[in-house]
C-alpha cells in the first residue's frame, strides 16, 4: 500500500478514536505559569476511594468487552497506583495477552522526552533556548528559527511527511532526522509562515530538535534518552524505535489499524523527536513520578516545559514544550496533557496538576472503543467537576 495513502486512512479514522474532553480557558484570565507541585518522597494517602476504583472496573471492562478496547490503562495519585488495567491482545496472531509492562508506540507523547532533552542539555549550559538553528547546521535556509520557536510550534516550519512524500516512495533505506534538516536545506523548503506569527503543530519542529540533541551531546538520540532519562528513572521496559529485529523489543505489542489488520512499519519511522518512543503504561507513570521528583530535571527548569506559551483563547488548548494545557473555568484546576497515534497505536497522558493525579491510557488497535478523558474524569471527581464549555480533542490530535 503507498505509504501516504495509508497515513491518510489513519487519519480518516483517527476522528472515532478515543477522544480527550477537557474544559476551556477563562478568556479575562491572562496566561499563567502551571507550576508544578513538589510531592513528597514518601507515599501519600490516597484521595480516591474504592467507589471509585469500582467505577473505573466497570467502565473499562464495559469498554473491552462491548466495544473491543484493546490496550492498558493505569491511574496514579502521587507516587501510588490507584487503579490499573490490561485489556486484549498484545499480539492477536499468537493470542499474547497485554500487559502492564507491554511497550506501546508512544507516538506524539514522545515529544514531551524530547523537550526535557534539550532543557537537560540547557541545564549544563550546552545550549541556550534562543540557539538558532544555523548555529548548529549553518546551511539551513531559514534564519531566525529558535530552539524555542521549535518547541512552542512557532517555527513555520511544514510537517515533513509532506515534503519528504517523494524522497520516501524513492528511497530503500529509513528516513532519519538529519535528513529532515538536509531535505529542508537542500530543496528549500519554503515555510508557510513566517517565523512566530502563528502556532501551527509541526512534527518537524520536534524532529529538528532530536538532531540538535545528537549534534550538541555527540551521540544519537535513542541513547541520549536511554542514558539520560530511561536508565536513571528504571524506564525498563521503553527503548527509542531502532527498526525490526531489535532484542529490546521483546515486550512490544504490535498495532493494529481494522479487522486486526497490522500496521506495518514504514521508512518514516526513524524521523523521531516527534514519534518513536516505545514505553510500558507503568514506565510512563515512572516517568511522571521522575518529573515530580526531579530526578531528571531540576524543577526551575521543568517550569520552562509548563509555561503556556499562548494567548488563552475560549475553548482552545495551550501548549508549552511538549505539554499541551488547559484549565478548567470552574475552579482554575490545571490540567496537563499530550495524545498521539501512529501505525495503529493511541497513546493518552494526562496530569491533573491539584492532587498530582496521573491518567495514562495506551492503545494498540485503533478500531473501537470511543474513550473520554471526561468520562474517566467524571468517575475520578464526580461532584467538584463539572463541565461549562467542553472542548472535544481527539486521542490522535499530533
Amino acid at each position: 500500500m503507498n505509504l501516504f495513502k495509508e497515513n491518510k486512512i489513519l487519519v480518516s479514522w483517527g476522528v472515532i478514536a478515543i477522544v480527550l474532553t477537557l474544559y476551556s480557558f477563562n478568556q479575562s484570565k491572562p496566561a499563567g505559569k502551571y507550576l508544578l507541585h513538589k510531592q513528597e518522597e514518601s507515599k501519600s494517602q490516597l484521595t480516591f476511594n474504592q467507589n471509585q476504583k469500582d467505577g473505573l472496573e466497570k467502565f473499562f471492562n464495559n469498554l473491552h468487552l462491548n466495544h473491543g478496547f484493546n490496550g492498558v490503562v493505569l491511574i496514579g495519585q502521587k507516587d501510588s497506583v490507584f487503579y490499573s488495567g490490561a485489556f486484549g491482545w498484545s499480539d492477536y496472531e499468537k493470542k499474547e495477552p497485554n500487559m502492564l509492562e507491554s511497550s506501546f508506540q508512544l507516538a506524539s507523547v514522545s515529544k514531551q522526552f524530547t523537550a526535557v532533552a534539550i532543557l537537560q542539555l540547557y541545564e549544563k549550559g550546552l545550549l541556550s533556548l534562543t540557539d538558532t538553528i544555523e548555529k548548529f547546521f549553518p546551511d539551513f535556509p531559514h534564519h531566525g528559527i529558535t530552539i524555542h520557536h521549535l518547541l512552542i510550534h512557532r517555527s513555520g516550519l511544514p510537517n515533513y511527511h509532506y515534503f519528504l512524500q517523494n524522497l520516501s516512495l524513492e528511497s530503500d533505506t529509513s528516513i532519519t532526522c538529519q535528513n529532515v534538516v538536509n531535505e529542508i536545506t537542500k530543496k528549500g523548503i519554503p515555510l508557510y509562515a513566517s517565523v512566530n506569527r502563528r502556532f501551527q503543530y509541526s512534527n518537524t519542529g520536534y524532529a529538528i530538535l532530536a538532531a540538535i540533541v545528537e549534534k550538541v551531546s555527540g551521540i544519537p538520540f535513542d541513547q541520549y534518552l536511554e542514558k539520560n532519562i530511561f536508565i536513571p528513572l528504571q524506564m525498563n521496559n521503553s527503548f527509542v524505535y531502532s527498526g525490526k529485529g531489535d532484542p529490546k523489543k521483546t515486550n512490544t505489542t504490535t498495532g493494529y489499524l481494522y479487522r486486526w489488520r497490522e500496521a506495518h512499519d514504514n521508512i518514516l519511522d526513524k524521523v523521531l523527536g516527534d514519534k518513536g518512543i516505545y514505553c510500558s503504561a507503568v514506565d510512563l507513570f515512572k516517568w511522571d513520578q521522575g518529573l515530580y521528583k526531579n530526578q531528571v530535571i531540576n524543577f526551575d527548569t521543568l517550569q520552562k516545559a509548563f509555561q503556556p506559551m499562548g494567548k488563552p483563547i475560549k475553548s482552545k488548548s495551550n501548549y508549552g514544550y511538549g505539554w499541551r494545557m488547559m484549565e478548567w473555568t470552574t475552579d482554575s484546576t490545571k490540567i496537563l496533557y499530550h495524545a498521539g497515534w501512529w501505525h495503529g497505536y493511541r497513546s493518552l497522558l494526562v496530569r491533573v496538576q491539584k492532587d498530582s493525579t496521573t491518567i495514562v491510557v495506551l492503545k494498540n488497535r485503533s478500531q473501537g472503543a470511543r474513550i473520554t478523558a471526561q468520562q474517566i474524569l467524571n468517575i475520578l471527581y464526580p461532584v467538584t467537576i463539572q463541565p461549562s464549555d467542553t472542548l472535544s480533542l481527539a486521542l490522535d490530535e499530533d
